[in-house]
């Protein structure tokens, strides 16, 4: 039996068409940002990051058409903490911001050349803007994780007493590893009973790690992104958090997963990229099966490699022939061609797969199969007539 379902809750906010369009070299046309909403609303995201008002009249043009595409999630668009660009944002038509400022003394003294007073002053002065113009708002604190956490805890009830419903914990250049983020989201949510959110970046690998670790440590929302595609080395990747959640919390989240390889694709294709095979829980080689052992553990039961369905992800498994397959797959692959082959039929044929897939180092298709099936079998025939002639 499997482990009961948490009625832990938890937060997905979706920042493709923001920190992800910001990856270098990555524009989304007006039709793309456009569908990439419609689809993470489709299968259910909560909330979307939708743009940055402040990049000009082409940006608000499309924060405006995915405002008017009539979406059941929440809408976000980010501002920089300035009251001007709150304005710029609220003349936009949003309802929700998400206000960015730094929080780290370096990023105070190297980007802002100003002081943690002046921080605190800016941070008041937009948040107050925000709630002049109607505006429901995240607080963002840039490069958190090297934020003096007296500070940072100063800065966060100063967010809740004017008015903020989240705080954003920004992982700016993953200085934290899953047992820190964990260790400070707790102390954090122990000192200060206030929603938290953490948003990840993925330079040592471990976006997704340290999200799932947020969530332990008191979070109730993820910022990701598809594929894992942002600045930098990218963020979590929703399609990890959504399954990982759900298959290693028992945290159901209620989105249909079953569309998160065609999103996949699609994100990838309008990032002029594509989706890598080895990808965790979209990339195609997520249930291919090679080794002969593993192959004939798949045909007995799935369950003994696979943690979940792959229709669950949009996927279909794959039985792979080639250097290090079994003769259990032979076996399984001909029955697909409506082929039955006798036990020593499926080693022969084993031996001249394993040849030709070291000759073109890589698996074989099912035509190269049965070119060897026909190949083997013409040869079987000729040896029988031989043997009559005699």
């Amino acid at each position: 039996m499997g482990a009961a379902r948490s009625e832990r809750k938890v937060n997905i906010i979706d920042t493709t068409l923001r920190n992800g369009e910001q990856t270098a070299g990555v524009v989304f046309s007006k039709h793309e940002k456009i569908r990439i909403a419609r689809m993470l609303d489709e299968i259910g995201i909560p909330e979307i990051e939708i743009g940055t008002p402040d990049l000009g009249k082409i940006e608000v043009d499309i924060i405006r058409d995915i405002l008017d595409s009539n979406l059941n999630a929440r809408l976000f668009a980010y501002c920089e903490a300035d009251p001007l660009k709150v304005k710029m944002a609220a003349e936009a038509g949003v309802k929700n911001i998400i206000i960015n400022i730094s929080t780290s003394d370096i990023h105070i003294r190297e980007k802002y050349k100003k002081n943690r007073t002046w921080v605190v002053n800016r941070l008041r002065e937009t948040m107050k803007e925000a709630r002049k113009n109607g505006l429901d708002f995240i607080i963002s604190a840039e490069d958190a994780t090297r934020t003096d956490l007296e500070f940072l805890l100063k800065l966060i009830s100063l967010s809740r007493k004017k008015g903020a419903y989240r705080f954003r914990i920004c992982d700016t250049v993953s200085k934290f590893d899953p047992f820190r983020t964990f260790l400070t989201m707790n102390t954090i949510t122990s000192a200060i009973d206030f929603p938290l959110e953490m948003y990840n970046h993925n330079d040592f690998g471990m976006a997704t790690a340290n999200g799932m670790a947020a969530i332990r440590g008191g979070a109730s929302s993820l910022v990701v992104s598809i594929g894992g595609l942002g600045d930098g080395t990218g963020n979590a990747a929703l399609e990890e958090i959504v399954m990982a959640l759900k298959y290693l919390e028992n945290v159901e989240l209620g989105i249909d997963t079953s569309k998160f390889r065609e999103i996949a694709e699609y994100v990838a294709k309008a990032s002029a990229r594509a989706v890598p095979v080895w990808k965790a829980i979209v990339g195609t080689n997520v249930f291919a099966h090679e080794s002969g052992i593993h192959a004939d553990g798949v045909i007995k039961n799935p369950k003994n490699y696979e943690v979940f369905n792959p229709a669950e992800v949009g996927l279909t498994r794959q039985l792979v022939v080639g250097k290090h397959s079994g003769s259990h797959t032979i076996l399984h692959k001909f029955k697909e061609f409506n082929i039955e082959l006798t036990d020593k039929e499926a080693v022969d044929i084993l031996a001249l797969c394993r040849a030709m897939s070291v000759d073109l180092k890589r698996p074989l298709f099912d035509k190269e199969l049965m070119y060897i099936y026909k190949e083997y079998k013409s040869k079987d025939v000729k040896g029988i007539d031989q043997e009559v002639e005699e």
